[in-house]
């Protein structure tokens, strides 16, 4: 007991010098609850006290968990009084249905960057330069094209099969009974037609998507540093 008191007259004497020299007494406080921490009997050191404050605002303490704290957080104390840890309070409905939004918003950024990263090296490996970019996209377009020059042959033809048609029911005496066959192959070009417009239509769309995802990637190509503007 004699040399733990000698060292705590040291350790006091130099945390004050150092205290003074620096501002601060953290180092008189430290040493302070290691001395103490020492002179207690092991009892003290392994008992456990827990602390919280219910809702009403009531301190309470015991050496078990309490109902009354088992939505608040508690203070885990030693024998000595100093806090072992905190635990806090468990979370509530929307705590938790906010920690499962960001923890999803998180993954899908993870799951982004990923796959932006993945684009980036295939953009890089797959492209030299930026004329590499345009032969690629005039390639692409040119086989939508090809396509649609072929629907818009088909448009023409069912176009005339249907004036056509029409010549013939006009040349009838009686117009308002038009042969049967008369009457389908008008309406066969009329869907014909219909049809036609339609995939010409998905044809000039498709080609607007082309251009903008090569226009997508030359400038992601050009923030990576693959090049320049072409003059």
């Amino acid at each position: 007991m004699k040399s733990v008191a000698r060292m705590l007259f040291y350790s006091a004497t130099f945390g004050k010098i150092s205290g003074a020299a620096s501002g601060k007494g953290n180092a008189v406080k430290g040493i302070l609850s290691c001395a103490l921490m020492i002179l207690a009997p092991p009892a003290a050191q392994a008992q456990k006290i827990l602390m919280c404050k219910d809702a009403s605002g009531r301190t309470l303490s015991s050496d078990r968990p309490m109902p009354e704290c088992a939505d608040h957080a508690v203070r885990e104390l030693d024998g000595n009084g100093l806090v072992r840890r905190v635990i806090p309070a468990p979370l509530t409905a929307e705590q938790k249905r906010q920690k499962q939004l960001e923890e999803e918003k998180i993954k899908a950024g993870e799951i982004a960057a990923a796959e932006q990263k993945q684009n980036d090296r295939a953009i890089m490996d797959r492209y030299r330069n930026e004329g590499e970019i345009g032969a690629a996209r005039e390639r692409t377009v040119d086989l939508v094209r090809e396509q649609a020059g072929r629907e818009a042959i088909a448009l023409a033809a069912a176009e005339t099969r249907r004036k056509d048609t029409q010549t013939e029911i006009g040349r009838l005496k009686n117009k308002k009974t038009v042969p049967a066959a008369l009457q389908r192959r008008l309406d066969e070009s009329e869907l014909a037609i219909l049809d036609a417009k339609k995939k010409m239509q998905d044809y000039e769309a498709e080609i607007a998507q082309i251009n903008a995802k090569y226009d997508a990637t030359l400038k992601r190509y050009r923030e990576l540093g693959g090049g320049t503007a072409d003059k």
